[in-house]
Parts: structure tokens; sequence; C-alpha cells
């Protein structure tokens, strides 16, 4: 049997245009430039921890507790003004880990979606894991100069590339990373369980039920047109008899606490 634990990781303030670009034909609104409070809602941040009977899988990390002493000067200007992130007490990734009686040495790997501050933020935190992946695409892209990714983050940390295919995490076909690239170069999407009873962590592929279901693309992405490819590939596994869930990082509608597959 799988497991798949969703583990609340703080969340961020964003306008609500930065989601679902429905919300305001203004193309700038996702900054929240000239936008007043009445547009800005709190969105939670996930990580997903997999447990395999080969080993636990950690996708994502959340914010790093450093985000607590000083959020804008950890954030950066750019990631601030757009989405400030809080991060309660027992909430960061180690706290969480820790509150399921593991320890970062116990992780087999752990899985980054994308490069994204909300997602990669507490890399420093799991260095010590055997393996840190993501996609070649997405490395590539956050070790750009783009104020979307904090190359600090990462400056320490060994990263493993994984190829921008179906990629089997664990050799028996029960863990398969793939891509849904759009909000980012090389964003991943993750299948745990069999063809016949699974779910999908979706990453930021879609920000909650209306991207998939209704299409709705957020105000801001990588590529228009695969964002759109992504929605309906997500859309299409979401429909799925198969498909016990679709959890996003950062939809209001809370999902389960534990999955078992």
């Amino acid at each position: 049997m799988i497991k798949v634990h969703v583990l609340r990781c703080g969340s961020t303030t964003v306008d609500e245009a930065l989601p679902f670009s429905d919300k305001s034909k203004n193309p700038l609104a996702f900054t929240g430039l000239f936008r007043g409070k009445k547009h800005k809602i709190s969105v939670p941040v996930r990580a997903y921890l997999i447990e395999h009977p080969d080993g636990l899988v950690l996708v994502d990390t959340g914010w790093d507790d450093a985000i607590r002493q000083d959020a804008r000067a950890y954030e950066g200007f750019f990631n601030y003004f757009a989405s400030p992130g809080v991060l309660p007490e027992g909430e960061g990734i180690i706290d969480q880990l820790a509150s399921l009686g593991y320890q970062t040495e116990d992780l087999a790997c752990c899985l980054l979606t994308h490069m994204d501050i909300d997602h990669a933020g507490g890399i420093g935190e799991v260095r010590h894991v055997r393996r840190v992946l993501c996609s070649a695409a997405e490395w590539q892209a956050a070790n750009k100069h783009n104020p979307r990714y904090l190359r600090r983050l990462w400056k320490d940390v060994h990263v493993e590339t994984i190829p921008d295919a179906p990629f089997d995490l664990m050799g028996d076909g029960s863990i398969i990373a793939f891509p849904m690239h759009g909000h980012s170069a090389g964003m991943t999407a993750v299948r745990v369980g069999s063809p016949e009873h699974y779910l999908i962590i979706a990453g930021d592929a879609g920000y909650g039920r209306p991207s998939w279901e209704r299409q709705v693309l957020p105000g801001v992405e990588w590529n228009r047109r695969e964002t759109a490819k992504s929605l309906a590939k997500l859309r299409e596994l979401a429909m799925d008899p198969h498909c016990e869930a679709v959890l996003m990082t950062h939809d209001t509608q809370e999902p389960q606490a534990v999955y078992e597959l």
C-alpha cells in the first residue's frame, strides 16, 4: 500500500487574478499593482509525503523557516510584492515530517515540481536527502536571471535533473513524474498509484477546480499555449473514474489529510 500525506506548509497572499485570470480584464492585475485589499486572497502552500514500500518521497518543500524572520528579505522584492508568504510555527517541512515520525535523513528523494520559491523555498532544509530532483528544463530555466527564481536557495544543494518525459521514480510504475509545462518551463506533475487507482499531484499546473473544470488560465505563466494544453490534460485526468484526486498546491478547497492507494 502507498500513502500520500498532504502537508500544510503555510500560505501566501495573492491577487485573485493570479490564480484565475477571469477575475480581471487588467493584464497586470495578477501583480496586485493598484489593486485594493478586496481583491486579495490567502491560499495554502502544500507539500506531499509519499510513503512507498521502497522508501519515502517528498514532493516540494514549501517555505524555509527563514521566512519567519524577515519575509521581504527572504523572498526578494518581486516575490514578496506579488505573493508574501506566511509560515506559522509547526508548519515548516521539518516540523511536518517530524509530526509523522520522520527526519529528512529518512527520505529516499525529494522531487520538486518546479523551482518557484513557495515550492523550493525549503530546499536547504532537505539538502542532505540522498536525491533532490527536478526536470532538466526547469533546472535550466531556474538558473537564468529571472526574478521569480532565487538561485541562492540552492547554491549549496546538489540537484539531479530528470528527463522532460515520463520518469519512473521507484522503478515499479507506482510513482511517475511527467511534464505539465506552462506555468513554468519544466513544471512537473506526479501520478501516484496504478492506472486502475491513482491520484495526481499537480503542483501549479492548476490552482483550483476552476482551473481544470472551466479551463481558466492563471494571470501569468511561462507559456500560455503550453499552460492550456496542460490544463486540458489535467481535466482529462480529473474526469477519469480511476483518478481519486487531483491535488493542487494552492487549492483553497481542502483535500483529505491522507490518501491510501
